[in-house]
């Protein structure tokens, strides 16, 4: 039997990018990775391999964490919820692959399987400052849309929309309450007709990804990879620097401990009138000092917006930067993003 198809129905970019960042917006993240992970060392496991401390996760609750390489790059950033019968992990879209293999290439005497589950499930995303109290009136039974947004970060809640089976995932962009809703394929066009028949407005590509960017999310293949380290790209809230050896801790403690971060994730604010390329150079006084890594237009503004890297001694709040050619203006610094805090 075929799996039903969506057809989600988008109004404009505008509205949707309203409903996002003002009220509750609705999009079909079912491009980002999904696997499912088994066995009574899982846990262990990851929390050897990654940044940060998610071995005494309970059921019920979830951590970002970072598998880095042995120089201390970042190979993918994880989302980790023990959902009570298996370990879900969330990877970047297209990153499935790798982290199954890099888990594998790991595993010798470890009881754990991991299966991807990318194509049997459907993942939405339901984001905005209203969207714990719009969901909430959606989730059977029926809850209360503060207790949603009180949910802890990766946190996890099994619930039905329709009868059919949700797992939502408190999963925060940047300062934009989300939440994530895992369902499976073949009932995902009836539990998304619901979402949308209840009032949360279905927002496409576009104004998605401009809320990333505007919301200062990284993004696998652009600020996220492994030219980067987790501290360069803002990850210091997901490393956890007591918990002991991991893939890359000697390289990160390092960097931490003798502060050699040579550059760091900005945001930016482009000038009237610039015209800026994704991978534009960013200059201080005639000096290459880093680069454009996405760019969006705020469609309620007009304001041109972007992440970028740029080395320490020119990321400052603040601070101007000119771009080079073939794009052409300036690009101001207007803080150093931490996607999940500070850190400790």
């Amino acid at each position: 039997m075929s799996t039903p198809t969506l057809t989600p129905v988008y109004t404009d970019v505008s509205a949707e990018y309203q409903a996002i960042t003002e009220a509750a917006g609705l999009h079909d993240s079912s491009y980002t990775g999904r696997l499912k992970a088994t066995g009574d060392d899982t846990l262990d496991l990851l929390n050897r391999l990654s940044t940060n401390g998610i071995i005494n996760l309970a059921p019920g609750q979830g951590a970002p964490t970072i598998l880095t390489t042995d120089r201390g790059r970042i190979l993918d950033l994880l989302g980790v919820i023990n959902t009570g019968e298996y370990t879900l992990l969330i990877t970047s879209p297209g990153c499935q692959q790798t982290v199954i293999d890099w888990l594998d290439k790991y595993t010798i005497m470890e009881d754990l399987e991991v299966e991807d589950i990318s194509d049997s499930t459907a993942l939405f995303t339901v984001c905005g400052p209203a969207s714990g109290e719009a969901l909430a009136r959606v989730l059977q039974p029926e809850q209360d849309g503060s207790d949603l947004t009180d949910m802890g970060t990766y946190s996890v809640l099994s619930s039905a929309i329709e009868g059919h089976e949700v797992l939502v995932v408190r999963r925060p962009l940047g300062d934009l309450t989300a939440f994530d809703l895992l369902v499976e394929a073949d009932v995902a066009p009836k539990v998304w007709e619901a979402l949308a028949n209840s009032g949360i407005t279905p927002v496409g590509v576009d104004a998605f990804n401009a809320a990333l960017v505007q919301h200062a999310v990284p993004r696998y293949g652009r600020e996220l990879g492994d030219d980067y380290n987790p501290l360069e790209a803002g990850l210091i809230g997901s490393v956890d620097f007591a918990k002991g050896c991991y893939i890359g801790q000697e390289v990160i403690a390092r960097l931490d401990t003798y502060q050699k971060v040579q550059r760091y994730l900005v945001r930016l604010r482009f000038s009237e009138g610039a015209e800026v390329q994704e991978g534009a150079g960013l200059q201080q006084e005639g000096r290459n000092v880093g680069k454009v890594t996405s760019l969006a237009t705020i469609p309620s503004t007009g304001q041109l917006v972007g992440l970028g890297y740029v080395r320490t001694a020119g990321a400052n709040p603040g601070q101007t930067l000119t771009l080079t050619a073939p794009s052409s203006g300036a690009a101001e610094v207007t803080d150093l993003p931490q996607l999940f805090g500070p850190g400790e």
